[in-house]
C-alpha cells in the first residue's frame, strides 16, 4: 500500500455557540436533541475530535532506514541480533512503539507533524437525518465502527444513518494491525510478534467518533449549501503528463492523479460542499467546507516518523483560514492505485506562492525549455504560454504542502462557480453484505491476532454467505450507503474502490476501446495499459489467472481482455450509474476498511502478500478475488430498496 496545525477544539455548543433558530422545534423526538425542521430547511452542526496518539517511547534509528531494526525486549540494543534501542519510559521491559499505518511495517512514530483527528457533519432535513464521520486513519474495521454506533444508538440514533470512513492516511497510527511486525508472527512462539494496533487507542476512536457525533448533534444551526465541482485535468495542463497533452514531467499523470496499476484510470472530479449559517446573528458566515477528492493521502512517502494527516491537513487548514469553519476531507474512488506518490506536482511555498522558474544564464545560453528566447531573470514560459513551475521534491513536506494547496484551491474554484441549495430531500440508506476471506495473508495472520478486523466475529452461516463454506476463517461482514443531500448523491464502498467500478470505463475514448480489446495494442507507449508485456498478446487472462507466467508471457503484467467490469453478470454496472442527482460521488473507506475493491475478471489468484506481485499488488490485500462482485450486488439490492421506496 502503496506545519504543524492548529487544532479546531469546539464545544458542544459547535462553531461560535450558535443555538437553534426559534423556529426549531425543539421538542421532535430526533435523537441526540437534533432539531427537526420545515420541508427545504436544511440544518448542520460540525465538531472536530483530537485523536493524536501520544508517542512517548522512541528508538535509535542507527541505519536511518526509519524503520525499527532492533529487538522488542532490549532496550539497549547494540547488539548484532538487536542493533537498535529504544526509550523505555515506563520501564516495563517492552517497546510501546506508536507503528504508523502505511507503506512498511515496524515504521514507528518518533514526533506528531500535524494533528489526527475525528471530524462530524450532521445534516438533518425535513426530518431525516444523517451523520458523517472522518477519521484521519488508514482504515478502521467494522467492530470499531460498531462500538461506535452502540454508543449512539443507547440514545436513539439510527446506526444506519451513522456514516463513518477513514482519509485512507498513511502517516497516522496503525489502526489495522498490519504494520507492526507481521512477518515474525508467521512463526508460532516468535516473542517479536507484534500487532500494529494498540487496544486502548481503538477504544479511544470509537468513543472519539460518538463524541463527534453528539457535539455536532448539538450545535446544529440552519444552513443554505453550495455545491460545485472541477476536473483536476481541466484545472492545469500542469497536472497532465505527455500521455494526456501536458506538461508534467511524470507521463502517465493525469489530472493530479499518478495510476500506478493498468488500466490507468483516473477519478479527478474535485467536488465540494459548503454550508453557510442563514441565521441573522451569524449570516453567510460558513460552518463547513467538505471535499470530495480520490488521491490517497500518502504522498509524504515511507521516509518519515511524524504523524500527520498528510494532504489532507494541509488542505483542510488553507481552506479554514480562507472561509473559517471546519473543513472535512472524503475519500472519493481512491483505489487502483489513485495518488499522486511518484508523480510530480508544482511546488507551492509556505504563504500558498506558486513558485516558478526563473531562467538563469546558463539556461538562456542552452536553451532550456522554457527559457528560448528569454532574458535572465525572465519566467519561463512553454511553447503554449504557461508559465514553468518549480517542481516539488518527491516524498517531502513540501510536496505535501503544495498536495494541498492544489485541491484547496480547486475546491475555492468549485464553489466561486457553484450554485446555492438545500439537502432536499435528505435520504440515507444502507445494505449489509459479507465478503469470504480468501486472502492468505489474512489467514496465515488473522488466528494470531494481528487484525483488528473483527475476523473472529466472521459468519460460517452459508445462508447468511454462500461462500463460507469455501474459506477458513469465513465471510467478513459489510456495509454500503447511499445518501443524497438535494442534489448531491452518494455511494459508498468498504474499502479502496476502484474507478472504474464507481464511474465506468472510458469507452467515450477511442484509443480505450482498441486497447481494452486488443492486448496487441498495448504494452509500453499505450495509453491505458503501459505496463503489458507484449509476449503475452496471444495469452488469455483466464490462462495466467493462476500463474505467474505462461511460456514466455509475464502473468504479472496481464490484464483481462477485453476488460470489463464482470464476465457473466450484466447486471453489474458502475455505482454511480444509478444515482439521477445532478452532482454525485462514491466515499470510499466506509463502514470498515477491507482493502481493494477490484473487478473480479481481472484479479490474478496466484499472488500474495508472500510473493512477487508485479502489476497486481492490489489482488495481495483484497480480502477476495470475489469482493468486486460481491459489493456491486449488494449495492444493487440496496438500489432495489432505494427505489421500492421512493415516493
Amino acid at each position: 500500500m502503496r506545519a504543524t496545525l492548529l487544532i479546531l477544539v469546539l464545544t458542544a455548543c459547535g462553531p461560535g455557540g450558535d443555538a437553534p433558530s426559534d423556529d426549531t422545534d425543539t421538542d421532535a423526538a430526533l435523537p441526540l436533541g437534533i432539531p427537526t425542521s420545515g420541508d427545504g430547511d436544511t440544518r448542520a452542526g460540525v465538531a472536530v475530535v483530537d485523536l493524536t496518539p501520544v508517542v512517548t517511547e522512541t528508538f535509535d534509528d542507527v541505519n536511518g532506514n526509519h524503520l525499527f531494526d532492533g529487538c522488542f525486549d532490549q532496550p539497549a540494543g547494540g547488539t548484532p541480533d538487536c542493533p537498535e534501542g529504544w526509550d523505555d519510559v515506563d520501564a516495563d521491559g517492552v517497546f510501546d512503539a506508536v507503528f504508523i499505518g502505511g507503506f512498511s511495517p515496524l515504521r514507528p512514530a518518533e514526533a506528531v507533524h500535524d494533528p489526527i483527528t475525528a471530524r462530524a457533519i450532521v445534516l438533518e432535513d425535513g426530518g431525516d437525518y444523517v451523520a458523517f464521520v472522518v477519521l484521519d486513519l488508514v482504515g478502521l474495521a467494522s467492530p470499531r465502527i460498531e462500538d461506535a454506533a452502540d454508543l449512539l444508538a443507547a440514545d436513539g440514533f439510527d446506526r444506519d444513518h451513522l456514516v463513518v470512513l477513514s482519509t485512507h492516511n498513511h502517516q497516522g497510527p496503525d489502526t489495522m494491525g498490519l504494520w507492526g511486525n507481521p512477518e515474525a508472527c508467521l512463526l508460532p512462539g516468535d516473542p517479536d510478534c507484534v500487532k500494529g494496533f494498540d487496544a486502548v487507542y481503538q477504544e479511544r476512536v470509537s468513543a472519539g467518533i460518538a463524541d463527534a457525533v453528539r457535539q455536532a448533534a448539538a450545535s446544529m444551526v440552519a444552513v443554505d449549501l453550495r455545491v460545485g465541482r472541477v476536473a483536476m485535468r481541466d484545472r492545469s495542463p500542469l497536472f497532465n503528463g505527455s500521455v494526456w497533452g501536458g506538461h508534467n514531467p511524470t507521463a502517465k499523470m493525469h489530472g493530479m492523479v499518478h495510476d500506478i496499476r493498468d488500466p490507468v484510470i483516473v477519478s479527478d472530479q474535485l467536488l465540494a460542499i459548503q454550508a453557510t449559517h442563514r441565521d441573522d446573528d451569524a449570516a453567510g458566515d460558513v460552518l463547513f467546507t467538505w471535499t470530495s477528492w480520490s488521491g490517497h493521502p500518502e504522498v509524504r512517502g515511507g521516509d518519515n516518523n511524524a504523524l500527520s494527516a498528510d494532504w489532507v491537513g494541509v488542505a483542510r487548514s488553507v481552506l479554514e483560514d480562507h472561509y473559517g469553519g471546519v473543513a472535512v476531507h472524503m475519500p472519493e474512488s481512491l483505489g487502483g492505485m489513485q495518488s499522486a506518490l511518484g508523480g510530480s506536482l508544482p511546488l507551492v511555498d509556505e504563504s500558498g506562492a506558486h513558485v516558478l522558474k526563473t531562467c538563469t544564464q546558463d539556461d538562456v545560453d542552452g536553451p532550456t525549455e522554457g527559457c528560448t528566447g528569454k532574458t535572465v531573470g525572465e519566467v519561463a514560459t512553454y511553447d503554449d504560454g504557461v508559465q514553468v513551475p518549480v517542481w516539488a521534491e518527491q516524498d517531502s513536506w513540501d510536496f505535501v504542502r503544495s498536495h494541498g494547496w492544489h485541491i484547496a484551491e480547486a475546491a475555492i474554484a468549485a464553489l466561486d462557480a457553484g450554485e446555492t441549495t438545500h439537502a432536499t430531500p435528505l435520504r440515507v440508506m444502507a445494505e449489509d453484505g459479507w465478503v469470504p476471506v480468501r486472502n492468505v495473508a489474512y489467514t496465515l495472520l488473522g488466528p494470531r491476532g494481528i487484525f483488528d478486523l473483527g475476523l473472529d466475529e466472521g459468519t460460517k452461516d452459508t445462508d447468511v454467505c454462500p461462500q463460507a463454506g469455501e474459506v477458513t476463517l469465513g465471510c467478513l461482514p459489510f456495509r454500503v450507503f447511499r445518501v443524497q443531500l438535494g442534489p448531491v448523491g452518494f455511494a459508498s464502498a468498504p474499502g479502496e474502490l476502484l474507478p472504474e467500478l464507481s464511474w465506468g470505463l472510458p469507452t467515450d475514448d477511442p484509443q480505450w476501446v482498441t486497447e481494452a480489446a486488443d492486448p496487441t495494442a498495448r504494452g509500453p507507449g499505450s495509453r491505458y495499459f503501459p505496463q503489458h508485456d507484449p509476449d503475452c498478446d496471444d495469452v488469455p487472462f483466464d490462462d495466467c489467472r493462476e500463474a505467474f507466467t505462461v511460456g514466455d508471457c509475464d502473468c504479472l503484467s496481464l490484464h483481462a481482455w477485453p476488460y470489463v467490469l464482470s464476465d457473466d453478470d450484466p447486471a453489474l454496472h458502475p455505482v454511480l450509474d444509478d444515482l439521477d442527482t445532478p452532482y454525485k460521488a462514491a466515499i470510499s473507506m466506509t463502514s470498515t476498511y477491507l482493502s481493494y475493491i477490484l473487478p473480479e475478471p481481472s484479479v490474478n489468484h496466484a499472488v500474495s502478500l508472500l510473493t512477487d506481485d508485479g502489476d497486481h499488488y492490489e489482488d495481495t490485500v483484497t480480502p477476495a478475488w470475489d469482493f468486486g462482485t460481491l459489493y456491486l450486488q449488494t449495492w444493487n439490492r440496496l438500489v432495489d430498496r432505494w427505489d421500492a421506496a421512493s415516493p
